[in-house]
């Protein structure tokens, strides 16, 4: 008899429900708790993680309240004491319940049941009331991280030691306590159909540009997926060129750089459960400047920035020029050098190309082994691997010293890029630049680089020039292009990512003082 006398209450409520509103969809919420109970029951309640509780309310005398909460993503002492303790005393009426009775900052409604299932998979604590056409969200979730770390991919020798964590909330509070302005805005979004992952746009108002922050947003509400893991999926399908092999956004996990950039006009989007966040736009230039070059001083990060160019230089052309001259083009080489390039190579088994790409095979083996392994065992596996093998072929009669020294600082110059994504694709680019000397020798090279030029003129990120300050060429971006200008002469923002407020630094807040003399360092008291 209790089971029909239920049915026959939900089809009541369901009845007054379709009176109401004719169009009424079966997700509708329906003010009936033992019904609530028993769907709940049947979905997610079979879960052993999932309490579900019923309670006696003063306020509800013979009728039940049901209070329902996910064990281990919400806080249960939180729900102990700040919701079932308040309601077992509670004389107000469920619908008021938000003012006195549930204690805790946020509190919201939710009428439907993909809105009831969703908040109760983040965290969130459910009290389903009698008669009350809508069920209590309690904000309770449970935040469980790690402790602020030190960066781990873009360590520098000074500045801030302060690296990103996974949860989203901690990311945004991270920023507020650098950035302590008004005019910070967080603009959060939910991306994927199965896994519900949140993301927030941070920008400055009034610096960032609004065109750039809606590409942003609008790139954002585009993603349609069941659901993402990392941040680097989010740049992928937000990026411009997302088939390039040029990162055109750039990924970070200093806090200080997110911050500069934000003060620079750029956006930052955070994600939960990585602690890396994305910054846009980024062209190429964006990819060689690293914090620790505004925590040095100008000369010595000009200094810096120039060795990163030769290195780059180095890494992309070294080989390919040495298998040019070597094999396709000799007769360019100055007699000395001619003699010392064949006479190395008399009695060995394989032309120079063949001997650089073996070496390169064994570069890159170390280097993966060096990755996977434990980090004790990583460091001496790089380093003995390499002298090892490197003596090895050598006295084997496989490969030149020559092609040793030659890969030895190519490996070195490639892995002076301060952001690790570019490396690969410097890494791509200079194996094409090897197999464009082997077939053309240096006029192969010269094809290469202007085809890469070309495609890089033509690249975009979020509207800004990839190879910007160069094409198009602003004389007022060179100040912190290949090298950077002491701060009095930089007093304008960069200018990719189009802020409405060009000035960085207002001259007439910039007092003079006057030189010290001699005599007059002050007088004693």
């Amino acid at each position: 008899m209790s089971d029909i006398r239920r049915l026959h209450q939900e089809l009541n409520s369901w009845t007054e429900v379709l009176a109401l509103d004719p169009m009424a969809s079966v997700d509708q919420y329906v003010p009936d708790v033992p019904a609530a109970y028993q769907r709940l029951k049947a979905g997610v309640g079979q879960n052993s993680d999932v309490l579900m509780r019923y309670l006696q309310v003063p306020s509800l005398p013979g009728e039940q309240v049901l209070v329902v909460c996910l064990d281990g993503i919400s806080e249960t002492q939180m729900v102990d004491q700040d919701i079932i303790e308040h309601l077992l005393k509670t004389t107000t009426r469920p619908d008021l319940w938000n003012e006195t009775a549930v204690t805790p900052v946020d509190v919201t409604q939710a009428t439907t049941w993909t809105d009831i299932l969703q908040k109760l998979v983040e965290g969130n604590t459910l009290i389903f009331a009698p008669r009350v056409p809508f069920v209590w969200v309690v904000d309770t979730v449970k935040y469980p991280q790690r402790s602020i770390g030190r960066p781990q991919t873009e360590m520098a020798v000074r500045g801030s030691e302060e690296a990103f964590t996974e949860v989203l909330v901690t990311q945004k509070t991270q920023i507020r306590h650098r950035l302590r302005s008004p005019a910070l805005r967080f603009q959060d979004y939910t991306i994927g159909v199965v896994q519900r992952t949140k993301l927030s746009v941070a920008y400055l108002e009034g610096i960032a540009n609004p065109a750039l922050v809606t590409t942003v947003e609008e790139r954002l509400k585009a993603i349609d997926v069941d659901g993402v893991v990392t941040i680097t999926q989010i740049g992928g399908l937000i990026r411009d060129h997302p088939r390039s092999i040029f990162p055109t956004i750039r990924e970070t996990e200093r806090v200080d750089m997110a911050v500069w950039r934000l003060l620079e006009g750029a956006v930052v989007i955070l994600m939960d459960g990585d602690p890396f966040v994305l910054i846009a736009p980024a062209p190429l230039i964006e990819f060689y400047r690293t914090v620790m070059d505004y925590s040095s001083s100008w000369v010595d990060t000009s200094f810096v920035r120039i060795i990163r160019f030769m290195g780059w230089l180095l890494g992309i052309y070294l080989p390919a020029i040495f298998v040019a001259l070597a094999q396709v083009n000799p007769s360019i080489l100055p007699t000395s050098l001619f003699i010392i390039f064949q006479g190395s190579n008399v009695g060995l088994p394989f032309p120079p190309s063949v001997q650089v790409v073996l070496m390169i095979l064994v570069i890159e083996t170390l280097r993966e082994a060096a990755l996977r392994l434990p980090k004790v065992l990583s460091t001496t596996i790089g380093t003995v691997g390499a002298i090892v093998v490197g003596t090895a072929v050598v006295k084997a009669g496989l490969v030149d010293t020559q092609i040793i020294v030659i890969m030895t600082l190519t490996a070195l110059s490639l892995f002076s890029t301060p952001v690790y994504e570019l490396t690969g694709t410097w890494r791509a680019i200079g194996f094409l630049m090897l197999v464009a000397a082997l077939y053309f020798g240096i006029l192969g090279i010269a094809l290469v680089t202007i085809g890469v030029i070309g495609v890089l003129v033509d690249m975009k990120s979020f509207g800004t020039p990839y190879l910007e300050p160069w094409a198009p060429f602003r004389v007022a971006d060179w100040k912190d292009g290949v090298i950077r200008m002491p701060w009095t002469t930089m007093d304008r923002r960069w200018t990719g990512p189009r802020s409405p407020r060009r000035w960085w630094r207002q001259h007439e807040t910039v007092s003079t003082h006057p030189r010290l003399q001699k005599g007059k360092m002050g007088s004693r008291p």
